[in-house]
């Protein structure tokens, strides 16, 4: 015996809309310039010295241990995020 399953409001519009939907054309083309522009972002980095006080250093090599990364990765979230929000 099969349960039917209710489906919500957002659920069924894709339901009524599924046979309208057409196959992507080219999806490698379609896809190679964001995987690009991803690569050329990850890899566009530039080396900088900095002064930090000792006691800032330790609390942010205690943070990104605790969530299992890197400091330098944690200390460049932390400018990313700050650098993105103008």
């Amino acid at each position: 015996m099969k349960k039917k399953i209710k489906l919500d409001a957002y659920e069924r519009e894709i339901k009524k809309n599924l046979h309208k939907t057409k196959p992507v054309q080219n999806q490698k083309a379609n896809l190679a310039k964001p995987k690009l522009a991803v690569k050329n972002y990850i890899t566009a980095k530039k080396s900088v010295t900095i002064r930090i006080s000792e006691g800032d250093l330790e609390s942010m090599k205690l943070k990104a241990e605790k969530m299992g990364i890197p400091y330098q990765t944690y200390i460049n979230i932390i400018i990313h995020r700050d650098a993105i929000s103008l």
